[in-house]
């Protein structure tokens, strides 16, 4: 009876995620603005874990912005909560569904920083932020009341700005402009139409994705497990 070798099987799977994810970097597009109000009657069902992180949203005096859809396509039906911290510094958007069947959920806290950055802190470890806007830290798993806490240890001993009073949410959409925009100017990523509507990666974009999401933050957040790294 043959035996593949164990260095072969692990080397193939490598090479069909490397393959798989460059591929689906090149091929999605990526919306600046990838959200829709549902019609009154048709909104996805938050799971379990998003109805959760509502409550606790809630619980804590976060005040609730809105409920989108994700509009990139038939094979996304992911809803998104979206709550607003009372002082307007933290924007907080809780999101759960389907891609392609599969099942997502993710919670993502916002902040505007004091050198016009914008700190990112996300349970959702499939996050990546290549452009440099955000300062971007992942605690997977963690709930919403674990990860606001996580956030706020981030803010102490700033002076992070305020979104704005009328519309939370366009600062939120400043956020995806301005990623989308250094991503282009890095090389990283190129726009589809002359209205800078939409972007996907180009080839060095998604190698650096690849190696950024697969190898150098999983890497990082081990090292933060063992107490080699502050975080």
């Amino acid at each position: 009876m043959a035996y593949f070798p164990v260095g072969l099987v692990l080397l193939g799977m490598v090479a069909f995620f490397f393959v798989a994810i460059i591929a689906a970097c090149l091929w999605e597009k990526r919306p600046v603005q990838p959200y829709y109000v549902p019609n009154e009657g048709d909104e996805y069902d938050a799971s379990d874990d998003a109805e959760q992180a509502n409550d606790e949203a809630e619980a804590v005096g976060y005040q609730y912005g809105g409920l989108c859809h994700d509009g990139k396509g038939r094979l996304y039906r992911v809803r998104y909560d979206f709550w607003i911290a009372p002082d307007q510094c933290t924007l907080a958007i809780v999101g759960s569904g389907t891609v392609a069947g599969i099942p997502v959920n993710g919670v993502s806290l916002y902040s505007p920083k004091d050198d016009d950055r914008f700190h990112w802190t996300t349970n959702n470890n499939g996050e990546q932020d290549l452009s440099g806007v955000t300062d971007h830290d992942t605690w997977p798993h963690l709930t919403f009341a674990n990860l606001l806490r996580k956030h706020e240890r981030r803010l102490a001993g700033g002076d992070p700005r305020p979104f704005p009073d009328d519309d939370p949410m366009a600062g939120y959409f400043e956020i995806r402009k301005r990623q989308a925009d250094a991503l282009v100017k890095d090389g990283l990523a190129y726009y589809l139409d002359e209205n800078h509507a939409a972007w996907r990666y180009t080839l060095k974009g998604a190698l650096k994705f690849y190696f950024v999401g697969t190898w150098i933050r999983p890497l990082s957040r081990g090292l933060r497990s063992i107490g080699l790294k502050r975080g």
